[in-house]
């Protein structure tokens, strides 16, 4: 019977502390756990700090800035992204072919992207830009648009600001206008871009788009009559076609102006706006840019691109002008992105509310 008892008593202590050990264990493991997680945790937050300088909601509105870029979403989804540093050129692209200071992608809100960069056909067409083409500053001959040449370019300097609000959202990014290469290269223009995108139901985005340009010295900036050069839209490169091409198929690129006009008719012609319609991956889409009635020589000629899917607003196409010392040149235009092709009718709605409404 004693040797019963011990023979329990140590079986009973043995269970105890395997028992407890097998505790113990657990509890170490969790404690491991949490803190896995805790470095995971800072982990995370020490590289969210590093890529994001800012995140300014504004409703359902956010605008993250990092190193790079300044991206705007809506309801999670992605409205337009503006570069801050030029992104790498795509192999068989000369380096001179870089450039920051515009914005790309521009988004549907069904998530494809509307514009293009880099395009084999013609790389110096960076998806939402804004360069002169011909032009003279202090006796050299300039061309801000055919990096080719390497006579100038455009590119970003610094964040200016961001504001929010329960309506829209904005940044302003100041750019520099460039004359010559390496130790010889000069400011030419000041241009400050201010950027607004407003708060808008699941079907369309809405932005505007301001550019204020200065010269940076004394020296005014000659601009040559031209059939185009301004703010200019490089679309998809699907909605490419081959030199000549002049057929319509379905989901192709088709371009809509304000007086009914398309891209051979219309180029050259001076609407309030225009449209490109055409399907990418499939989805049909659309991009309206508005001019705003107070831009210089408004309506402004536009060209549209016979085979190219781009057009530009060109000022320029009206004759000679200058941008003198003292004096600020502006232009406003507004863009109407959606998921469905756009008719005339629509497209005079929100033009007629720009109108109005416009500086």
């Amino acid at each position: 019977i004693a040797v019963q008892r011990v023979t329990s008593a140590y079986r009973f202590q043995a269970n105890f502390f395997q028992i407890e050990v097998a505790r113990l264990i657990a509890v170490w493991r969790q404690r491991i756990n949490d803190m896995k997680q805790l470095f995971l945790i800072a982990l995370s937050s020490c590289l969210f700090a590093y890529s994001t300088l800012s995140i300014v909601h504004g409703g359902d509105l956010q605008l993250n800035e990092t190193e790079t870029t300044i991206q705007i979403t809506l309801r999670g989804k992605p409205v337009l992204e503006y570069v801050k540093v030029a992104s790498p050129v795509p192999d068989g692209i000369e380096r001179h072919f870089e450039r920051s200071g515009y914005i790309h992608p521009i988004y549907a809100p069904t998530g494809q992207q509307i514009t293009g960069d880099y395009p084999v056909d013609h790389a110096h067409q960076h998806a939402l830009f804004f360069a002169w083409t011909k032009s003279n500053y202090d006796g050299q001959k300039t061309d801000f648009w055919n990096q080719a040449k390497q006579l100038a370019g455009v590119e970003f300097r610094d964040i200016v600001n961001t504001e929010k609000s329960d309506e829209q959202v904005s940044f302003s990014t100041k750019h520099a206008f460039t004359v010559g290469t390496g130790d010889k290269k000069t400011d030419a223009l000041y241009e400050t871009w201010t950027v607004t995108v407003f708060l808008t139901p699941d079907d369309h985005f809405l932005f505007d788009i301001e550019s204020v340009q200065q010269c940076a010295a004394d020296i005014p900036l000659s601009i040559e009559e031209h059939h185009y050069g301004g703010m200019a839209i490089r679309g998809n490169i699907q909605w490419l076609k081959e030199h000549g091409d002049q057929s319509i198929h379905p989901g192709d690129l088709k371009f809509l102006t304000s007086e009914g006009k398309d891209r051979w008719e219309g180029n050259q012609s001076r609407p309030n706006w225009v449209a490109m319609n055409g399907k990418i991956d499939g989805q049909e889409v659309s991009l309206t840019v508005f001019c705003s009635p107070h831009n210089f020589r408004a309506p402004q000629h536009v060209r549209l691109h016979p085979n190219k899917p781009y057009f530009c607003f060109a000022p320029a196409a009206g004759g000679k002008f200058g941008i003198e010392p003292g004096q600020e040149f502006v232009s406003r235009y507004r863009f109407l992105v959606m998921s469905r092709t756009v008719d005339t009718e629509t497209a005079s709605k929100y033009w007629e509310k720009y109108r109005r409404t416009s500086k």
